[in-house]
């Protein structure tokens, strides 16, 4: 099952979730409720408090929505976080999470740390915005096809430092290289072959394909 998370981010930053198809079980998560429903799509779950929707298009909204999860404004958890909890008990294939990035940056910066709650439990999961995919990955080996809709990627360290990156079938190689957060040895490879191959030994790997 692929599951699709729309947040409540810019709109001009989300993708046209209409050429979307990939999709088997869509969550809106506040004002993100209103994208899918201003898209077409039925949600098949709605979390949030959704303090940023007038009350009668809420209505309209619910309307349209198989489930929804609604919580008081006042609470320890960001909604994102509560539709990433949702999200891992479906035990999907992917997580596709649209709209969690541009805007305010505490909001973009928690959003992209909390990919680590997919990461732990070793689920794939991809920020998606208009430029970028971005995931978050625990030490082993992994796998990524060569991506013509986004040219470059790039290796970053979520933690202080990542030991032991190898990377292969890239334009750049590494061999059991550390990298230490901050630097930009690993900004803006490419793909040499049709798939390639990167591995680490231990830290938190930040993963992020790009195009101008």
């Amino acid at each position: 099952m692929n599951v699709g998370i729309v947040a409540a981010g810019p709109v001009h930053d989300i993708p046209d979730l209409k050429k979307v198809n990939h999709i088997d079980y869509w969550i809106g998560v506040d004002e993100g409720a209103n994208v899918l429903y201003e898209s077409g799509i039925q949600a098949d779950l709605l979390t949030g408090d959704f303090d940023s929707i007038e009350p009668n298009r809420l209505e309209s909204i619910k309307q349209n929505t198989k489930a929804i999860n609604q919580f008081s404004s006042i609470k320890d958890e960001t909604d994102l976080e509560l539709a990433f909890l949702e999200a891992i008990k479906l035990k999907p294939t992917t997580v596709y999470i649209y709209g969690a990035t541009g805007g305010r940056l505490d909001h973009a910066w928690v959003n992209v740390q909390l990919l680590t709650m997919f990461a732990e439990k070793h689920l794939d999961a991809w920020m998606v915005n208009s430029q970028n995919e971005m995931t978050v990955k625990y030490p082993g080996k992994y796998e990524l096809n060569k991506d013509l809709s986004y040219p470059y990627i790039s290796f970053l360290p979520l933690s202080e430092v990542v030991n032991g990156l190898t990377l292969q079938g890239f334009r750049y190689t590494l061999e059991d290289q550390d990298i230490n957060q901050g630097s930009s040895l690993t900004i803006s490879n490419e793909w040499s072959e049709k798939k390639g191959t990167y591995f680490f030994n231990s830290g938190i790997l930040l993963v992020i394909k790009s195009r101008d």
